[in-house]
Order: structure tokens, then sequence, then C-alpha cells
């Protein structure tokens, strides 16, 4: 099957069966339709439409390792450094695009990072895991399908783990393994694109020991499956979101995306979308290959986003003609440095990965997790930035409404009018409205800080991959404590200048 058009992704959509997904304590009906999920659905329909638009489709599909056929990028494994690389480059250049998330990073991370631990669960147990994710991930690549994935589960009393957990839903279980499939029983949170995806991956969050073996699942679910329902969450300007197509304008973008709590109340999956199933000793190593594929996108898509908001920043700065004023051009430059050393950092991580046995590539997963922790960071200086120069009005500004209305419109086109040539009073609201959307009215500043991991999740899982050990050895010849240098020279030429890792480290 050739890749979906928007409008047969739409139809796709439709064709699902009727889900339970509910927003301001109300059930949706005809998602597809919806207001509050229409920026979404032109989010998804644009990645639909860029993967065969011929300045785009060489970024957003490639050749199928299992099949020899074009399939959507998304939709296939890292396999080789310039895969790793490429995602890179994809998800700056989609955050540009878009200004939001694409709904599809999950998914591919998820399957990323799957595709290596089922082959080792495979050869190390004699399950079929590996065989079953490369039958689903073929009939995915053929029918062209979103997939997004579903990790960070609800975790009640964090000192505890989750089979201490009072309530034993807190973490996402298998609660009846079956002859034909698994029951599960569960939620997670803060699932970006769930409820116009296809399939949701369900992972685990954190390793597990034998007593909580039941949490060490990975399924694959359909989206519209019996028992899986849905709470759309909210944001500051989720109302504007096609309600009234004369406040489009106060939205500042035409795309956007949606956040849901997934709950799955009693869930059967047949056995051949199950990819773990209480094999509690893989849950550390695949969270390590996932976050490692997951904290790379996490920073390049960041970058992405500061460079659109750079772009803003500088329209709205000429829009009062103090664009080449010395301390906003200073601004500027740092916006500009930001977005390019998580651009750098994420692509740092994808080349001094490794291949893993599999054919897999696995991204370097300390520099992936800095890449990360500088994306909770960066982007914050460059908000305030934006918000500073657009200067106080575009913190306050009128409404579109208030603009068309033949009483009070010609006194804001007469006080807001703009100093640059050539643009409308208008056009100065809109970016006005797409720094307010980036900066604090949609969750694009919320996933730099959690999206891929909060900020303590970033400094733990970098701490694992530093060995301090060896650099207090190093230490000690360099000041003298230590006089014999070749024990120094073993350790660096060992290094040879790169972070440490590979195989070893994920052994550890």
């Amino acid at each position: 099957m050739p890749l979906k058009s928007p409008e047969e992704y739409v139809r796709s959509i439709k064709a699902r069966k009727p889900m339970d997904v509910w927003f301001r304590g109300e059930k949706m009906a005809n998602l597809a339709d919806h207001p509050a999920l229409r920026p979404s659905l032109e989010t998804m329909k644009k990645m639909y439409e860029l993967a065969q638009h011929p300045k785009f489709k060489d970024l957003l599909t490639i050749k199928s390792h299992m099949t020899g056929k074009i399939c959507n990028f998304y939709t296939s494994p890292l396999m080789s450094q310039e895969d790793a690389m490429h995602k890179t480059r994809l998800a700056r250049a989609m955050g540009e695009v878009l200004g939001c998330c694409t709904f599809r990073c999950t998914g591919s991370e998820a399957i990323s990072g799957l595709y290596p631990i089922t082959y080792e669960m495979e050869k190390a147990t004699g399950t079929e895991y590996h065989k079953r994710l490369k039958a689903w991930l073929a009939r995915v690549q053929d029918e062209d399908l979103t997939v997004t994935a579903a990790l960070t589960d609800p975790k009640g009393d964090r000192k505890l783990k989750p089979q201490e957990q009072k309530d034993p839903d807190m973490y996402l279980h298998v609660v009846e393994k079956r002859k034909d499939g698994i029951v599960i029983r569960g939620a997670k949170l803060n699932q970006t694109g769930v409820v116009l995806a296809h399939e949701v991956v369900i992972l685990p969050t954190t390793a597990v020991n034998e007593e909580g073996k039941a949490y060490a699942v990975a399924c694959a679910v359909p989206v519209d499956s019996p028992g899986m329902k849905y709470v759309l969450g909210r944001f500051p300007v989720d109302l504007r979101f096609g309600y009234d197509e004369a406040e489009m304008a106060d939205v500042g973008k035409k795309f956007g995306d949606h956040q849901a709590m997934l709950v799955a109340d009693n869930v059967f999956v047949p056995w051949d979308r199950v990819f773990m199933c209480e094999e509690w000793q893989f849950t550390g190593k695949f969270l390590e290959f996932f976050t490692a594929v997951h904290r790379l996108t996490a920073g390049a898509c960041k970058s992405g986003g500061l460079s659109l908001l750079l772009g803003a920043t500088k329209l709205a700065a000429d829009s009062i003609n103090v664009g080449k004023i010395g301390h906003v051009q200073s601004k500027f430059a740092e916006m500009g440095i930001s977005a390019e050393t998580l651009y750098a950092l994420s692509l740092a991580a994808g080349v001094e990965g490794f291949k893993h046995e599999s054919g897999a590539w696995i991204p370097n997963s300390l520099i992936a997790h800095s890449t990360k922790f500088q994306a909770t960071m960066l982007p914050f200086n460059s908000l305030r930035y934006a918000r500073e120069i657009m200067s106080g009005i575009g913190e306050t500004a009128p409404s579109a409404k208030d603009l068309a209305a033949s009483e009070i419109g010609p006194l804001i086109e007469k006080y807001l009018a703009p100093s640059k040539e050539g643009m409308t009073t208008e056009d100065r609201l809109r970016v006005f409205r797409l720094i307010e959307n980036l900066t604090r009215g949609t969750n694009w500043s919320a996933m730099a800080i959690h999206g891929g991991g909060n900020t303590e999740a970033a400094r733990l899982m970098a701490l694992r991959h530093i060995n301090l050990d060896k650099l207090a050895k190093i230490a000690e010849v360099a000041c003298g404590i230590e006089e014999d240098e070749d024990k120094a020279a073993d350790l660096i030429s060992e290094r040879a200048g790169k972070i440490d890792h590979g195989p070893k480290v994920f052994d550890k």
C-alpha cells in the first residue's frame, strides 16, 4: 500500500470504532470534526502531506530494511549512524514547520527501542518477541499508520516500587495471561497525539525486579480497542481552537497538539501484539535503548521550536523598529546559540552511538541525556527574551474579533499599527499570538521540561554513564598523586577522546 494522503488519513481516523474520549466533563463525538482537536488534525494532515512533498519526502521517508519498500521514516527503527543523524534533522525541521509536536516521535522511538531488546529477549529466552515485532511493524509500514507510545504511569507514592503501591493500578500491568493473549490495566499520562493515532505502544516506565514482573509489559494496542478510555488535557488556549473561525488568528499558528490521559480498563491484547510480558530482567536495558533515542529527539525538536520562536521574535522587534538595537541583537544571538547547541548535541548523540547485534543503531546515551537536560534549561531564557522584546502589549493584545469590529477596529488599527513597512496590524497581532502560543499558550514550553523525561531524570540517567572513578584516576595523574603516567594514558587512550559508550555501558 502506498503512503497515505491527508484525505486518506482522515478517512482512516473516521473509520475507527467509536472511542471513549472525554473533554471538560463531556464525552466527545466525531473526533475528526471536534473543534478542540482541529489544530491537532491539521498537524497530522500536514505530516502526511509533507511525506509526499517534493522538498520534504526525502526527510520523511526511507526504504524499509525489512521489506525494501518506501515507508514513513517514523515507522522504521534506526539502523545506522546516518539514520540517527537523519532523525535529528527531521525533528528540527518539523519543529520549524509546525511549532508543535509531530505526534509520531514517541512511536518511532518505541520501535527503535523495542527492535534491539526484543532481539535480545528472543535470543535469551526462546520467545518470538522479535518476530512478532517485525510482523507488526511490516503492517504498520505497509498501511502507513501513525503510532504513538505510552510510557508515563501515574506512579502514586514515588518512594514505593510498582508492586508496593496501595493501588496496584498506579503502574500499568498485566492482570491476566490467557491462551490467546494478555489483559492489561492501569493508566498512562501525557500521551501526545494519542487520540488521533492508529496504534499506541504500551511501554514499561521503570526497571522492575522479579516481584514486579507483572509491570514488565510492552505491547501494541489499536487506540479504538474495547476498554481504552481517554481524557483530553487542558491548556490555556484550548478553547480558541476551531470553535470560532473568526478567532483562529488568536491561536497564533495553524497547527497544534493535544495530550490525553489514557486509561486501560482490562484491555485484551492478543499475543501477536505482545513484545514483553514479565521479562523483568530486560526492563532496565530497554529503557536505556528507548531513552537514548527519545532524548536525542527531545533536543532536536526543541531546537526547531527555538528557531521558529527566534523568527517570530525578530518580526515582533521589527514591528516596533527595535530589531537592530544592540541589546536586542545580543538576545537574538543567544536565542540562536541555544537552538544550535541543542541541535549539535542531538547530532552528536547519534554520531557517537554504536551498532547493536540486531542491526539497530543505539545513540550515545550520555550525550542523549545531556541533550535532554539542556532542553529543560536553554529554551527558557529564549522564552523570556521573546516575551520581553515583543513588549507588554504582546501579552495583553486585543482579540481578532476586536480588530474586526466596526466601532473599535479602526482604533486598534490606529494605535497598534506596526512601524515595519508592509506589515499590517493584523500581522503584528498574529506574531504576538504565535509568541504567546510558544511561550505560555499551549504545552510547547511544558514539553521542554517534561517531554522525553524531566530534568532530574536526565541527571540521573546521565550519571549512570559518567565514569567518575575513571575521571578521578586521570586527575590523580594530572596533579601528581599518581606518579605512573601510563595508567592515565591507558584510560585516556581507551576513551580516545570520546565519551564512554557501547554495550559495556549498558551491561553494567
